[in-house]
């Protein structure tokens, strides 16, 4: 035991299902040794950080927009008219999204490639 090279250890619980899951995933991997394959997994694995604000502000945008075109088939509805400041806001709302989304994306691609 003193001449081992990895003499740190950590143990790990799981439910019945993560167990079951990990023995699963383990047994396709061919590899013999649990140590080794959780070792297989860190050294050959990346982490992502990231930062779901900009999700967040796409769901409110979505809501705001679904706001105003209740507003608009409420109006329509009721007087048979679309205002076109109502129809001009709405347009810029979804430009909005439509930038917030690219924006996320964009930060989803370049954390793929580990620029971030």
């Amino acid at each position: 035991m003193q001449n081992r090279t990895r003499n740190k250890q950590i143990i790990l619980r799981f439910t019945e299902d993560e167990a079951e899951y990990f023995k699963n995933y383990k047994a396709k991997s061919q590899i013999a040794a649990y140590s080794d394959f959780v070792l297989h997994l860190l050294t050959h694995s990346q982490l992502f950080v990231i930062d779901t604000k900009p999700l967040l502000k796409v769901a409110e945008e979505i809501n705001k927009i679904g706001v105003n075109i209740n507003q608009i088939a409420k109006s329509a509805n009721t007087n048979g008219n679309l205002y076109k400041n109502e129809i001009e806001d709405l347009q810029k709302k979804i430009n909005d999204i439509d930038n917030i989304i690219n924006n996320v994306f964009a930060s989803f691609t370049a954390a793929k490639r580990g620029k971030i």
